[in-house]
């Protein structure tokens, strides 16, 4: 069983075989690793979300 880097947990999820062949071929673009990219995106998109959120609690004062 690999470790888990502290201050890290892993994620595990099922995704459809082509979203999973279509994320290799994007990371292979991207000159990165599936893993690297998946947090990448998950990351960029947390902020989005962040963001909008915040927007929304202000304009509701």
């Amino acid at each position: 069983m690999s470790r888990v880097k502290e201050g890290n947990r892993r994620l595990t999820c099922d995704i459809p075989e082509e979203l999973h062949k279509e994320l290799r071929f994007l990371a292979v673009e991207n000159d990165t690793s599936i893993t690297k990219y998946v947090k990448a995106l998950l990351e960029e998109h947390v902020k989005k979300v962040r963001k909008k959120s915040k927007q929304r609690k202000g304009t509701s004062l």
